[in-house]
């Protein structure tokens, strides 16, 4: 085997491996010591190959005991089972007031543009239809003016264009 670990094989990767798993953990330091490879690039080995210490009875007893110390507000948190939430009610109320207004605002303001956009196209289209009319009038009044008819049969009424009325008139003087 070649001691420098850039140059150690698969095989042989998973033999040291295998080794060190089947030694215990508290004999993987010794492994790494007998192949000449750090204990931390043995310990990466040994995650990459996905395998965990199975831990022995003995080998909790060197482990190191830990004081946990905590506040009387964590330990009352962990007994709720989480940490209560402090809401600022005043607050909340206050900020769901001005959102409902601005909301509510914001729907007025769009009904108030519908309906102004609306009646305007409503009223432009109106004095399209007025002035259509006025025309139509016009040229019917044209149309009367210009032609002869009858206006009152039994009155003896009749009707005349303007035109032939002028030339009349002004034929008339001289």
């Amino acid at each position: 085997m070649s001691k420098d670990p850039k140059q150690f094989r698969a095989e042989e990767k998973t033999a040291i491996v295998e080794e060190a798993i089947a030694a215990g953990k508290k004999n993987v330091k010794e492994i790494a010591e007998k192949h000449d490879i750090e204990l931390e690039l043995l310990e990466t080995w040994i995650r990459e190959k996905d395998v965990t210490y199975v831990f022995e009875p003995e080998d909790l007893d060197d482990q190191e005991s830990v004081d946990l110390q905590v506040t009387d507000q964590f330990a009352s948190d962990y007994e709720f089972g989480a940490t209560p939430d402090h809401l600022n009610y005043p607050r909340l109320a206050f900020w769901g007031t001005f959102g409902t207004l601005v909301i509510l605002l914001m729907i007025f303001a769009i009904f108030s543009l519908h309906n102004f956009t609306y009646e305007g196209v409503g009223q432009k289209q109106s004095d399209q239809s007025i002035f259509y009319n006025i025309e139509e009038l016009k040229e019917r009044d044209q149309v009367t003016l210009d032609s002869f008819g009858v206006v009152d049969l039994e009155e003896g009424i009749y009707r005349i264009p303007i035109d032939s009325v002028i030339t009349q008139m002004a034929t008339d003087t001289d």
